[in-house]
């Protein structure tokens, strides 16, 4: 008997302590009901003993699943396929592997062994270190395959212990874009038996094709580019480059800030991905010498998922096009403002901006610091039936319906500054500027706050209090800054801990002072840290969350932008008004277990 579904595996979960002798009881007792209802839904069959491997058998962790049993005592926690096979593999002394499908070649997972067999036996093989094959498996007790694989690939085999879920997933997502990717290489590629052609910017070769090839379709390229979009927002990546090299195509996606190496694809196949974007994004496919821009909106079949917008931007580089897609999520775009990391002083100063009936606010900080998603996320909580709100954006980064959306087109004169001339004739109750660039496009904002409407915008600060002192830079007046500027919110954006690998440390006081924290004294500090986990991919972050310095407009500061003050006068007296600024915010987040030291020094290094 297969050792998932014998009385070995609930003896060692009653003696693990994670199975109560009453669970075990019942699971006894209404074992054969339940393998029968799950073999309905599972759409199989009752195998014999010696078959019970085949993934149609529900064994005792399908059947405690469908249970959804917790373990007992006072703090309960549900019992997880992971937490069962991590049991096994103490037991057994099978090394247990969690798969991270970021960090496995698809040479490796597709090539070694075939798709049927493997998924048959559940067998996943990861890496390949010296001759030694490396194979997550699902069963225990898998010997005589993973002899076969032995056999077959003439190489030494190691077994690890893994989900079934993760190993099911892994093989539908790896031999599923390998196999368009292949049908696409033979569909795309040079003839057989030539030397490849290095295609770059000077010179395009072309192959004529074949009747075969002539009435061929392009499904594969689709599923391949179909797959590249569902990838990226399952692993909630920001962005992804497809970048052309001498001989291969790489795919990165950016998580959290940084970016990963996704895939390696064969060359043949980049040029046809590129035109498949391209045409998506309704970019001219035959125009490869100069940068495009464009945009994809991808709809979800997963329940409750929103449509994500994809922003397209193509370059030509020394071998080809490159292509960056910036993702915008909905769910990331558009979020509660007390979920973006405000302190309660900086969010009651942030809803007296947002309570105004006119006024100028501005966001500002460098890109990538997560401008967009504050001023989406309060245009929304603002948005009500009875408000006019129209947006000036270029690009326009998301389309919502309760927004009067504009495009910049400045090949048509569409501009920021023409726009504006206009745009009090629409009868807005709020404005949002995408970015204030030159005075033409300042004073229309300044007219429109001082006819009695409420104006969000950004500008290219390192600071809240820089902002001022930008304006006057542009060409404004002071005494237009000081009367219609309500005030300004900077920003950043710090990698969170991951929660599922924090642990705490101390540091000496002095130290963290000499970094500029405001510490006092010499004793240890007690600080959390990430060690890295499967989770965050072994970087000890997992998501990201936002640090600000907000200032409202005071009376002070108005006579301070009257003489034209510098900027230090100007922060000091913000600071004494109870301005916190962005190294003191990433402090509060760094004590309060948040994010870490060198999060905080690295986004507020230069303020």
């Amino acid at each position: 008997m297969a050792y998932l579904s014998s009385d070995a595996f609930l003896d060692l979960l009653t003696q693990q302590r994670v199975l109560s002798p009453r669970q075990r009881l019942f699971i006894e007792q209404n074992r054969e009901k339940q393998s029968q209802k799950l073999l309905r839904q599972f759409g199989g069959r009752r195998h014999d003993d010696e078959n019970r491997h085949h993934k149609g058998f529900p064994d005792l962790i399908d059947l405690i699943l469908s249970f959804g049993m917790e373990t007992p005592g006072t703090n309960p926690i549900p019992l997880t396929e992971e937490l069962m096979l991590r049991l096994v593999s103490r037991a057994l002394k099978i090394p247990f592997k969690k798969l991270d499908p970021l960090k496995l070649e698809m040479e490796v997972v597709t090539k070694t062994i075939p798709k049927n067999f493997a998924i048959r036996h559940l067998l996943l093989p990861f890496a390949l270190k010296d001759g030694v094959l490396q194979v997550a498996t699902y069963f225990p007790d898998n010997q005589l395959a993973l002899e076969d694989v032995e056999r077959v690939s003439q190489l030494k085999v190691t077994p690890f212990l893994t989900t079934k879920e993760d190993i099911r997933k892994i093989l539908a997502e790896f031999f599923g874009f390998q196999r368009s990717i292949s049908a696409a290489e033979s569909q795309f590629g040079v003839v057989e038996g030539s030397a490849p052609i290095d295609i770059g910017n000077l010179e395009q070769y072309v192959r004529l094709a074949t009747t075969q090839e002539l009435s061929s379709t392009d499904q594969h390229i689709k599923a391949a580019v179909n797959h590249l979009f569902s990838y990226a927002l399952e692993q909630r990546a920001s962005d992804i480059h497809i970048e052309p090299k001498r001989d291969i195509c790489t795919v990165r996606y950016r998580i959290d800030g940084v970016l990963h190496t996704i895939y390696k694809l064969p060359k043949a196949v980049h040029s046809a991905i590129t035109s498949r974007i391209k045409g998506l994004a309704r970019l001219d496919i035959a125009e490869k010498r100069r940068p495009q821009d464009g945009r994809i909106k991808i709809g979800r079949n997963e329940e409750g998922a929103l449509d994500a917008e994809i922003r397209v931007s193509t370059v030509p580089v020394a071998f080809g096009e490159k292509t960056v897609m910036r993702i915008l999520n909905p769910e990331v775009i558009f979020q509660n403002l007390d979920d973006l990391g405000f302190s309660r002083r900086d969010r009651v100063v942030y809803n007296s901006f947002m309570a105004s009936s006119h006024g100028l606010v501005f966001v500002t900080g460098p890109t990538g610091s997560g401008k967009s998603t504050t001023l989406y996320s309060t245009l929304k909580q603002i948005a009500t039936p009875d408000k006019n709100i129209i947006t000036v954006e270029d690009p326009v980064e998301m389309v919502y319906d309760e927004f009067n959306q504009i495009a910049v087109q400045s090949q048509i004169d569409v501009t920021f500054s023409t726009i504006l001339r206009n745009i009090l004739r629409q009868d807005p109750d709020i404005i949002m500027i995408g970015e204030i660039r030159d005075l033409e496009t300042a004073t229309h904002a300044v007219q429109a706050a001082l006819t009695g409407h409420l104006v969000f915008s950004t500008l290219h600060t390192n600071d809240a209090v820089s902002t001022i002192l930008r304006l006057q830079d542009l060409g404004l007046e002071p005494f237009l800054i000081a009367s219609t500027m309500l005030g300004a919110l900077a920003q950043r954006l710090v990698r969170r801990i991951c929660p599922h690998c924090a642990e705490t440390y101390s540091v000496d006081g002095d130290s963290l002072a000499k970094l500029g924290f405001p510490v006092s004294g010499k004793e240890a500090v007690e600080l959390t840290r990430g060690k890295g986990c499967q989770q965050c991919r072994g970087t000890g972050y997992l998501g990201r969350m936002g640090i600000f310095e907000v200032f409202p407009m005071s009376t002070q500061l108005k006579k301070l932008i009257a003489t034209r003050a510098n900027d230090s006068e100007l922060r000091q007296v913000a600071i004494r008004e109870g301005m916190t600024t962005l190294r003191e915010d990433a402090w509060r987040k760094v004590r309060a277990g948040q994010t870490t030291v060198e999060e905080a020094l690295r986004v507020t290094g230069e303020v």
